[in-house]
């Protein structure tokens, strides 16, 4: 009888060790298409998450309000890297008729239309007591927060209903678990927008369409860490340990969510491993709601 080397026999071992996890963690999107709302540019939640879908053959149709012409790199960087159709759509959403001209522009692209939808566009944070916030501010809001996430998913869910699988995905925050002063509009709007999570989903059971939120702490966006360094430099020389100080109130950590971290877990509620995972609320805090 032939013996096999201890050497050989661990290399056994552990390639098909390597052969499961890679096969348990792994997962293709290829033919689907993902619509993502706010993703046209390369530093944001909107890149990040696209590119997680990519890197699973996803198609990609990006929407944003920047001209064409400014977002060729993206699409080239995403493309290139990836090897997957990439369109864009020039959109500016606060203008209801836009929304409706985003889903009616997917499917020309794809007759078929988004298998996947991110609702990730959403407003700039405005602090303000309550007595002081302009009313077009709070419309703004809700308009940007709640009413474009409603209209799209109205419009595509039927398309997705009849093909038997679709996964929405609206991008919330940390301001719709977590109550905090003087973020009145922003608190009102996500927490609406995990309450329409709940519906849709509820609403698309059996189905094979699923509806959750995620919902992150301050995310190390390059506009996010500017805004913390500002709020540190106010009080002295910016440092490291300053920063994670002003951090804590939001991320206990004291580190900042990577973009890439939404998006893996936005492409992870694509997975099989999450078919059974619809209306949840998903924090991504860094402790927040531990607290």
């Amino acid at each position: 009888m032939m013996r096999r080397s201890s050497t050989g026999l661990l290399k056994t071992v552990l390639n098909v060790r390597s052969l499961k996890m890679s096969t348990s963690s792994s997962f293709s999107l290829d033919g689907k298409v993902a619509l993502i709302t706010g993703s046209s540019g390369r530093h944001g939640i909107g890149y990040a998450i696209a590119e997680s879908l990519a890197k699973r053959g996803c198609s990609l149709v990006l929407t944003g309000s920047r001209q064409p012409e400014k977002v060729e790199d993206v699409k080239t960087e995403l493309k290139s890297k990836w090897n997957v159709p990439v369109d864009y759509i020039a959109a500016d959403i606060s203008d209801m008729k836009n929304v409706d001209k985003v889903y009616t522009d997917v499917k020309k692209i794809h007759a078929q239309g988004a298998d996947i939808l991110v609702n990730n566009a959403a407003t700039s944070l405005h602090i303000s007591p309550i007595e002081s916030i302009p009313l077009d501010i709070w419309e703004k809001t809700l308009h940007m927060n709640l009413t474009v996430p409603f209209r799209l998913i109205q419009l595509h869910l039927p398309d997705m209903k009849a093909k038997g699988w679709a996964r929405i995905v609206n991008i919330s925050s940390l301001t719709s678990l977590k109550g905090f002063p003087e973020v009145a509009p922003s608190t009102s709007s996500k927490q609406g927008l995990n309450g329409l999570t709940k519906v849709v989903a509820l609403e698309s059971l059996g189905s094979g369409v699923t509806c959750n939120s995620v919902c992150p702490s301050m995310v190390g966006t390059q506009g996010t860490r500017a805004w913390f360094r500002s709020m540190v430099e106010e009080h002295g020389d910016f440092d490291r340990e300053k920063e994670k100080q002003a951090l804590a109130p939001y991320n206990p950590s004291g580190e900042y969510v990577d973009p890439e971290q939404v998006g893996e877990l936005v492409a992870f509620l694509c997975s099989p491993a999450a078919d059974q995972m619809t209306g949840t609320l998903l924090p991504i805090d860094a402790g927040l709601c531990a607290k």
